[in-house]
């Protein structure tokens, strides 16, 4: 009888130590930033390389002061997206200011997109020189709250 229970529990643990993760804030070389679970590669030059730990303090003391500063926003998406559907209603259920580039309607969109990089994926958010290739609640409500 307890081997049953042992398999959902072994599920849990596994389940809770990667919903705590901790992640990495750094810059490459042209200065765009990027959160990522893993530390910046090796073999690229990188600057303010920070590791934030799930149990450390976030060192904010005013929760609604991160709300009073400007968030540049911009996301490139396409038709036909359900991705880019839920990235965009992510933003507006948060009240947050963004300009949108449709990469099938536009075709100015799609040549800023290339000055970003070759990539044609969507949706593409850039959240103050931040670069969040797709869409995940987790990764956007996090680097909503280490942006400046």
């Amino acid at each position: 009888m307890k081997r049953y229970w042992l398999l959902p529990l072994a599920f849990v643990i596994a389940f809770a130590a990667t919903v705590c993760a901790d992640f990495y804030t750094w810059e490459d070389e042209s200065g765009v930033s990027h959160i990522t679970d893993y530390p910046p590669p090796a073999n690229q030059k990188s600057r303010n390389v920070k590791l934030h730990e799930k149990n450390a303090p976030s060192g904010q003391a005013d929760p609604q002061a991160k709300t009073e500063t400007k968030m540049v926003i911009t996301l490139y998406t396409k038709n036909d997206c359900p991705d880019c559907d839920k990235a965009r209603d992510f933003l507006t259920a948060r009240n947050l200011t963004f300009t949108e580039y449709n990469m099938d309607n536009d075709q100015t969109a799609v040549v800023k997109r290339k000055t970003i990089d070759n990539s044609t994926d969507a949706p593409f958010a850039i959240i103050n020189r931040n670069q969040v290739y797709g869409f995940s609640e987790a990764v956007y409500d996090r680097v909503l709250k280490s942006s400046p």
